[in-house]
């Protein structure tokens, strides 16, 4: 079984609340056992979330396919948001949910290596360097209240069958987009390469077979006239 949870964000610059608020969705299995399929079945670029150094459920952040195309070193999310899924995260320590001071640790899910040799649930870090932190400083109920009030549930092979096909969407965009950037780059290339012959040589296109034939008397039609000067 997997939790959904929505967490919703207003809008810096809506002072007066008048902007629809921003809807983000948050996931976790509902024991390590389930930890398995989220890890190896989540969108590889979703987000991780952990606490630091303790034991706790694993949640994760559904990124919207405009965010899973930015790299996670120029990816920025709303504080109020970390702020909820921080919360969230430490609701759900194992052994220590009173605990204050605490560290929540995520990154993308494609830097989470989990293999037989690990216990089940647990993983390690293909790049520990590629980790951010955010710090809870005690419990917030009001949020976590919040958030609990918008839990809905799925099977996990529902789960992982919407991942795929989340995952097939988003290679398929995601090649389109690369070959319109291709595109792009070609036909920026061949202007630039207009441009230098232009700037080497800026008569070029003056004297070309097809200009001079067409500035030649010898290939005018008969009913021609003359230009005057006078």
């Amino acid at each position: 079984m997997v939790y959904f949870f929505t967490a919703s964000v207003s809008a810096d610059d809506d002072e007066f609340g008048l902007a629809e608020p921003e809807k983000h969705t948050i996931y976790m299995g509902k024991d390590k056992f389930e930890n398995d399929p989220l890890i190896h079945k989540s969108h590889p670029k979703n987000l991780w979330f952990h606490v630091d150094k303790h034991s706790s459920a694993h949640l994760y952040l559904q990124l919207s396919p405009e965010q899973q195309n930015v790299k996670f070193e120029d990816l920025r999310l709303s504080e109020l948001l970390l702020d909820q899924i921080a919360q969230l995260t430490k609701a759900n320590l194992i052994k220590a949910n009173k605990l204050n001071n605490i560290s929540i640790i995520y990154t993308p899910v494609d830097n989470l290596r989990s293999d037989g040799l690990l216990d089940t649930g647990t993983v390690t870090f293909v790049n520990p360097q590629k980790l951010r932190r955010v710090h809870v400083v005690k419990k917030d109920n009001a949020i976590i209240n919040r958030l609990n009030k918008t839990k809905t549930e799925i099977s996990t092979e529902q789960f992982v069958k919407d991942q795929d096909q989340l995952l097939v969407e988003w290679q398929r965009s995601k090649k389109d987009e690369e070959r319109r950037l291709e595109q792009k780059n070609k036909a920026e290339a061949r202007e630039r390469n207009e441009q230098k012959k232009f700037n080497k040589d800026p008569y070029g296109e003056l004297f070309t077979e097809e200009a001079l034939r067409g500035s030649s008397n010898e290939f005018r039609k008969e009913n021609w006239v003359e230009d005057e000067f006078w």
